[in-house]
């Protein structure tokens, strides 16, 4: 199973330029060597915290992100980087690989480097929604989505970056993270409206989907690096 390991680190305003320059020069290449990508890198909007950035690092496995951790190379690559860094935080998303397509496995360092990632590039947003659901109703939610929701985003031209859940939250909640090219896309595609023209098939099953759902609650991060590959 992937996971994505979501780091926050509290680096001051002043320091963030030099920050990213650091991780998409040194760091984030160096990850690529390893076979893990980082795939999302920003600020969180309306309400987060000025100081605070997140990355969102892939992985094929547990034992993968452990031996990047234990790697002298990448310690290295990122020492002087921490010297920014007030204090860092972590969770991780098990990631369901048969919906999510992060293309992540294990290599040698002396190998050729993996693929960087897509990305949307600086000013795009990606979309992180956690759907607290019904009890039994996470096979046909990922169905919904699988089949007509996500597709359909993906004509409107977003993105799905990943889904999944929190090993360590509850059992029925979900995660999506979804890359929209700017906060306007973002907005403009939170609902099926009539003025998109979706068929009556994505309607029908956004609207079976929103059933399935007790609650939800997501965060917008601005994107805040061109690394990886230009879409």
């Amino acid at each position: 199973m992937s996971i994505i390991v979501q780091r926050s680190f509290r680096v001051a305003s002043a320091d963030q330029t030099q920050f990213e320059r650091m991780s998409a020069q040194e760091l984030w290449p160096a990850v690529l060597q390893f076979g893990a990508k980082m795939v999302a890198y920003g600020t969180w909007a309306f309400g987060g915290r000025a100081d605070e950035v997140t990355t969102h690092t892939a992985y094929e496995s547990f034992d993968h992100w452990l031996a990047t951790k234990e790697n002298e190379d990448l310690r290295l690559a990122s020492a002087e980087r921490g010297d920014l860094v007030r204090t860092a935080s972590a969770r991780i998303i098990d990631v369901n690989d048969d919906a999510s397509h992060l293309d992540v496995t294990p290599r040698d360092p002396d190998a050729p480097a993996v693929d960087p990632p897509p990305t949307f590039g600086r000013g795009s947003v990606i979309s992180e929604r956690t759907y607290d659901l019904s009890e039994g109703a996470a096979a046909e939610f990922t169905r919904l989505s699988q089949e007509h929701i996500w597709p359909w985003l993906e004509q409107q031209g977003a993105r799905l970056v990943a889904y999944g859940h929190d090993p360590l939250g509850p059992s029925q909640e979900m995660i999506t993270l979804f890359a929209f090219r700017s906060m306007s896309d973002w907005h403009r595609l939170s609902r099926p409206s009539t003025k998109l023209a979706p068929s009556p098939q994505v309607v029908e099953a956004w609207t079976h989907r929103d059933s399935l759902i007790r609650r939800h609650h997501g965060r917008l991060l601005l994107v805040g690096t061109d690394f990886g590959a230009l879409l």
